[in-house]
């Protein structure tokens, strides 16, 4: 208990540096996960019901998620042209900024966080995560 304990602080704290970090994008961790899904998406837009699966999110947290980022002209939402029920939502080029921008402090995080590894020491340790992904997803 106290491994899985020291593992949720640790996972916490990164979290916290994260957003700490994006902070000065004004974005949050959420919203700068939601720009990655629609700027990796097809046409650099999706349904408001594919993101909340994508997210792994309540419909009403996807939607405030969208306000936020409308608000700040990141991204812009609008009926589907054959049925105005369907919400797609679209990133804009500010968001793609904002995106890029998000991608690089997330790297130059992730750089810090391994700077003590050799770079077979950060290869296996990206091959555990990815078994323990992998393991996950199929007891899920």
């Amino acid at each position: 208990y106290h491994d899985i304990h020291f593992f949720s602080l640790r996972y916490v704290l990164y979290r916290l540096q994260l957003n700490h970090a994006f902070k000065a994008q004004d974005i949050t961790l959420s919203q700068a996960k939601t720009l990655s899904v629609l700027s990796k998406h097809p046409e650099r837009q999706a349904t408001l019901k594919y993101l909340e699966k994508e997210l792994d999110l309540a419909q009403s947290v996807t939607a405030g998620i969208i306000v936020r980022l409308e608000q700040k002209k990141y991204v812009e939402s609008f009926g589907d042209s054959t049925d105005k029920r369907i919400k797609i939502v679209r990133i804009t080029t500010l968001g793609e900024q904002i995106y890029q921008a998000s991608q690089k402090i997330l790297s130059e995080l992730e750089n810090k966080v391994l700077s003590n590894l050799t770079d077979d020491e950060k290869r296996q340790f990206k091959d555990l995560l990815i078994k323990v992904r992998n393991t996950l997803l199929t007891k899920a």
